[in-house]
């Protein structure tokens, strides 16, 4: 999640491809061997809530990671009104090459991936970037998987839907949001250039058709809801539709349907973007000359 940021099972920041054909996926990978140039030999770091563990080349910005970690958790725990279960594990590698030769999951691990939250053994892991602000968005979309699994080890949740059963831009978009905040510049590209095409798709396009990049409209979408109903509703509307189920986790926070939010939020960024969208359409074509 640092540049590019495509998307689950492990819930990973840049797996878009992968997820659209999970079985064709592990049917290539299955008999393959990740190469490892490397052996690690981790330094463990630990916290309150978190035990790192880190390439000891690295250990001032470890050290930092570690601060971020509590940071996000502090915040994350406000918002969803919960302590996590037990200390988690974060495997730090020290740039991208070393990372793609993890194996703390199975599948190849792409240059466009940023991050990983794997649930079986419920460990976040990320390579460093060398731009700190990259880290910290990493590791606060990373740290939102980490509550979203955590939900699901209390048995009041995700019963009768879970992580598994949302829509991708429901479990990506809610970790986007609350890692980047509601003024994202990149986010704002997209939604601009979809209401000047007249492109803006409502919730069921974006939960049935896989021409809508979940991370960007989901993200979107929950900017849309906590600026209306706060930043503490989103983590309430997530945790209701992972134990109700999507539609009647909405009604039940919200006290609307998803259509209905769905025609106010396309309505509130067409109003949001309406004087950009009639500069640029009223400005003359440009003539290239050679």
């Amino acid at each position: 999640m640092t540049t590019t940021m495509l998307a689950r099972r492990v819930i990973a920041v840049g797996l878009a491809m992968i997820l659209a054909t999970p079985a064709t996926g592990s049917a290539q990978y299955f008999g393959r061997n990740k190469v490892q140039y490397e052996k690690f030999d981790f330094r463990i770091f630990e916290t309150e809530h978190f035990r790192l563990h880190v390439d000891p080349e690295e250990e001032e910005a470890a050290r930092d990671m570690a601060r971020m970690s509590e940071r996000w958790n502090a915040r994350l725990a406000g918002l969803f009104n919960r302590r996590l279960q037990k200390r988690k594990p974060i495997l730090i590698y020290a740039n991208h090459p070393d990372f793609q030769q993890t194996n703390a999951v199975s599948g190849q691990l792409t240059e466009g991936t940023g991050g990983v939250t794997e649930s079986l053994r419920d460990r976040l892991i990320m390579p460093l970037t060398g731009v700190y602000r990259d880290n910290d968005h990493v590791l606060g979309h990373e740290m939102v998987h980490v509550f979203q699994y955590d939900l699901e080890s209390d048995q009041r949740v995700g019963r009768q839907a879970g992580i598994n059963a949302l829509p991708l831009w429901v479990v990506e978009g809610v970790a986007e949001y609350l890692s980047l905040g509601r003024n994202d510049p990149h986010t704002a590209m997209w939604m601009r250039d979809a209401v000047l095409r007249n492109k803006m798709p409502t919730i069921k396009q974006l939960t049935n058709d896989t021409r809508f990049f979940p991370y960007r409209y989901g993200e979107a979408l929950w900017a849309f809801v906590g600026g209306r109903w706060g930043d503490r509703m989103v983590a309430e509307t997530y945790k209701a539709a992972a134990k109700l189920g999507f539609e009647r986790g909405i009604k039940s926070t919200l006290g609307i349907s998803s259509d209905s939010l769905s025609k106010e939020w396309i309505a509130a960024t067409r109003a949001a973007y309406a004087s950009t969208v009639r500069s640029e359409s009223a400005a003359p074509a440009q003539v290239l000359l050679p």
